[in-house]
């Protein structure tokens, strides 16, 4: 969650964003929007390393938040058109209890109401299809399958392949692009590799993981046998080889990134400053990046730390006042000292 670099540059083509990844030459994995700018660096990285065999693989994710949001704005607006449809319909009926009251036949009015609720009808369906699709295609880029096994991308693949054939018309082009594009599946190979290496067993590797799951998810039980079986899954208390082999397979999936969310949340704190200032400059960009990185968390995992912390770094103080009136050669040479010692 640390914001390390926040460049106003003059442009987001290729050649800007292989100047700002270069430098982070073991990188292994890249998340961002589908622009093409990065998307065309990342590509170009990633050959230049397959022709060193000394440097490390680089793989590309697509992030899962703007897909999310792009199918939340899709299905905004047909639930809108719905609701439109609905109030057209309750208004006809209106109009037909009026005519019935003051004597004026109104056969022709109730044709036109039992019209405009058949079309409302058929709306409020037709959203509720959607919306369940989008929602069997968001299932498909979780971690695990609803039943709590670990998904990998041959499921959901198939599961995403069924629901985008519901997902039709123009408006959801850009949510089938997301989805069929097989970078949003990246996530999914690098856990399933990094849970070989960790576990080789494969039966330990599922039943750690299954473990975690029931730990970390709100499971809805079916019934009282399955609610049994899942509370022992959970709560029994794991020997010292089951203990080490779960803690191997929980430090990948605590690992295992879908989205952005650093530069989505250093976006939020950047966008109330734009809605007040015409201008961002660089300075109040650097300002912005410290004030991110000496926040600490009010809820989660990191809860009561700031993403200084959580990335290791040895301050003397991670109070934001403090660290900016702080003599930039103290901290350089603080920072120095730590990694020499380590």
């Amino acid at each position: 969650m640390t914001a390390v670099f926040c460049e106003n540059a003059a442009d987001r083509s290729a050649e800007t964003w292989e100047k700002q990844l270069a430098p982070f030459d073991r990188l292994e994995f890249v998340i961002s929007d589908a622009a093409g700018g990065i998307s065309k660096a990342v590509s170009q990285l990633a050959q230049a390393r397959r022709e060193d065999p000394r440097a490390p693989t680089l793989e590309h994710g697509l992030d899962v938040f703007h897909t999310t949001m792009e199918a939340q704005r899709v299905l905004t607006q047909h639930w809108r058109m719905t609701e439109a449809a609905w109030e057209k319909a309750e208004a006809a009926d209106l109009e037909v209890a009026r005519s019935k009251q003051q004597g004026i036949d109104a056969r022709g009015l109730a044709r036109a109401a039992r019209a405009a609720w058949g079309r409302a009808t058929a709306s409020f369906e037709q959203t509720e299809r959607l919306e369940a699709a989008w929602g069997r295609a968001r299932a498909a880029l979780d971690l695990f399958r609803a039943d709590g096994q670990l998904n990998d991308r041959s499921r959901a693949r198939a599961e995403i392949a069924e629901a985008v054939e519901e997902l039709t018309g123009a408006e959801w082009s850009k949510v089938r692009n997301f989805l069929n594009d097989p970078r949003s599946l990246s996530f999914l190979d690098r856990m399933q590799r990094r849970l070989e290496l960790t576990e080789p067993r494969a039966e330990w590797r599922e039943a750690m993981a299954w473990h975690w799951w029931l730990l970390h998810r709100r499971v809805v039980c079916s019934g009282p046998l399955m609610r049994l079986v899942r509370a022992v899954g959970r709560d029994r208390e794991l020997d010292e080889e089951e203990r080490a082999s779960f803690d191997r397979v929980s430090a990948v999936l605590e690992d295992t990134f879908r989205a952005s969310s650093a530069v989505e949340c250093m976006n939020s704190v950047l966008r109330m400053q734009q809605s007040r200032h015409k201008q961002m400059t660089q300075p109040m960009l650097d300002l912005k990046r410290l004030y991110w990185n000496c926040h600490e968390f009010r809820g989660g995992p990191r809860k009561k730390a700031c993403p200084y912390q959580v990335l290791g770094l040895d301050l003397p103080t991670f109070d934001f006042w403090t660290v900016l009136q702080t003599d930039p050669r103290q901290l350089t040479q603080r920072l120095s000292t730590a990694q020499n010692a380590e």
